[in-house]
């Protein structure tokens, strides 16, 4: 066997600076080794630029040039792995003894070449140093090769998509711009017209001139006799107007004068009743009813000379049919039910609408002209002290009870105790509904409770609504009514909206809500 002959170190190196300064990576015929293509990008990129600055003078053959393959030199390593494997197999054979064929030469010339390797070790191993680094170096340069090829690669199809994306772009630019040239086109068509339309109005316009001149010269003297007649009838209008004054001032005189009229009637009427009464003649007590009693209050008024609070009620507290109309929304809660109590039912507004709607019911009235008032309506009516009533009828024998403007009469301590007896008069599940003035609104105190001399102290929504849950009713609500809309004091308003405004105004709708708030309230409970 023979042993091949090692290629010099000289040959090995003068190989790879061959290799790499060669403009292809490999010897022809070498299938594994890659091949280039050359192009100049810079070229290709311009052509693009151009494509997309003046897409409208592209033709085909430039738009396939556009599109021509971009790619980059790459440098082949496979001739330069082919000569590290040679180097390394030259240095694996440096120093290497030959095996020859057996016998008593053969193992002398062994001995003379081991002993020969042994006495040249410093010679060979400085050798094996320097062959191993060689390779290592060029093991390292065919890695940066071949990451310098995969970065060529990546910036290849980078340059190619942006290539793509280019083309793309220039040709949606194409039709953005063929779209605004014709777009461009029919705008100066719509001017022209419209230009063509305001010279034909120009010239419209300049012969209506020439008309209307030609005929208000043919007509002065009548433009003259209607501007007398106008004049005349400037000076009918203000007799008119002067007239209409007049005639008002006289409807409000009248108004007024058949308002008093109205209420002499009432009183009148109140008068007759008094006197039937008095005679015998009008509605019959019964034996058993018990006698009127006093107010729980003493008022100082001593006859109806000193104060006719009928005649008063009937001023202030408003018509009958406004009552009837504003204690509508209480009607929702007794219906379906049975003896149904109005303490202080006035002059019946709520007893009416109870027997309109078929809820059997009866009222309770201290003053004698509004329970007259009531018998001559046909309601059921009797003339007692509420507590008097209240404690005469059955525990828990009402199927409601329904009390307006009535608590505000009564000290504190009759307050709590009314609350108390008309949960205990009530069947379970009734409504009990107390309804009087508002003591959180300024207005309405100033203006409605002091108003009436009969009235005693005011009661606060909040106190009303704790005493009822103090005993025990439930559900207790507020309803609040009657509001003073009309006179609110209404919010600055300025240029300019600053923080300082905002809280003004809030201010204001607090104030507006103490003063000008709800006149009246209600509350609500179930026993």
């Amino acid at each position: 066997m023979t042993m091949s002959q090692p290629q010099s170190i000289e040959d090995i190196m003068q190989r790879i600076r061959t290799q790499l300064h060669e403009p292809s990576g490999g010897a022809t015929g070498n299938k594994s080794t890659v091949q280039t293509k050359d192009i100049q990008v810079s070229e290709a990129m311009e052509r693009l630029r151009q494509k997309a600055r003046s897409p409208q003078e592209a033709d085909g053959k430039e738009a396939d040039d556009a599109r021509v393959a971009i790619t980059l030199k790459l440098h082949g390593t496979s001739q330069l792995r082919t000569e590290i494997r040679t180097a390394l197999e030259g240095t694996r054979q440096v120093g290497q003894i030959n095996p020859r064929n057996p016998g008593l030469i053969n193992n002398g010339i062994q001995l003379v070449k081991k002993v020969m390797r042994r006495s040249l070790t410093w010679y060979t191993r400085a050798l094996h140093y320097f062959q191993g680094g060689v390779v290592r170096a060029l093991d390292q340069i065919a890695a940066i090769l071949d990451n310098h090829n995969d970065s060529l690669r990546k910036v290849e199809k980078g340059l190619r998509d942006q290539a793509i994306a280019t083309e793309q772009g220039s040709a949606r630019l194409a039709q953005e711009k063929a779209a605004f040239e014709q777009r461009s086109s029919t705008l100066e068509r719509q001017i022209g017209s419209i230009e063509q339309a305001i010279a034909s109005s120009e010239q419209k316009r300049t012969a209506l001139e020439v008309k209307i001149r030609d005929a208000w010269s043919g007509h002065e003297e009548i433009a003259a006799a209607l501007e007398a007649q106008g004049a005349a009838h400037t000076e009918q209008i203000a007799r008119l107007a002067g007239d209409l004054e007049a005639l008002s001032s006289e409807v409000i005189k009248t108004r007024a004068e058949l308002r008093e009229a109205n209420a002499r009637g009432r009183v009148r009427d109140r008068d007759v009743r008094r006197t039937l009464f008095s005679l015998g003649n009008g509605p019959a007590r019964k034996a058993d009813d018990p006698p009127a009693t006093p107010p729980m209050f003493a008022s100082e008024i001593k006859s109806d000379k000193e104060f006719d609070y009928f005649a008063f009620e009937d001023l202030y507290r408003g018509d009958e049919a406004d009552i009837r109309s504003r204690q509508q929304e209480y009607l929702e809660y007794f219906r379906g039910r049975e003896n149904v109590v109005d303490i202080g039912c006035g002059r019946g507004e709520f007893l009416e609408l109870l027997r309109d709607n078929n809820i059997s019911a009866r009222g309770v009235e201290l003053g004698l002209d509004q329970f007259l008032l009531c018998k001559e309506k046909g309601l059921d009516a009797v003339q007692q002290d509420l507590f008097s009533f209240l404690e005469s009828v059955p525990d828990e024998s009402l199927g409601g009870l329904f009390s307006a403007q009535v608590i505000e009469h009564l000290t504190a301590s009759d307050q709590l105790r009314y609350v108390a007896l008309a949960y205990r008069k009530t069947m379970p599940g009734s409504p009990v509904i107390f309804e009087t003035i508002n003591a959180q609104c300024v207005y309405a105190v100033m203006r409605n409770f002091f108003l009436d001399p009969t009235h005693v102290r005011p009661v606060h929504p909040e106190t009303l609504k704790f005493a009822m849950e103090t005993m025990q009713f439930k559900n207790v609500e507020l309803r609040f009514s009657g509001p003073v809309s009309d006179k609110q004091i209404p919010p600055l308003k300025l240029n300019g909206d600053t923080p300082q405004l905002a809280e003004f105004n809030r201010s204001m709708q607090e104030l507006n809500t103490l003063i000008y708030g709800y006149q009246d309230f209600a509350a609500i409970g179930w026993k």
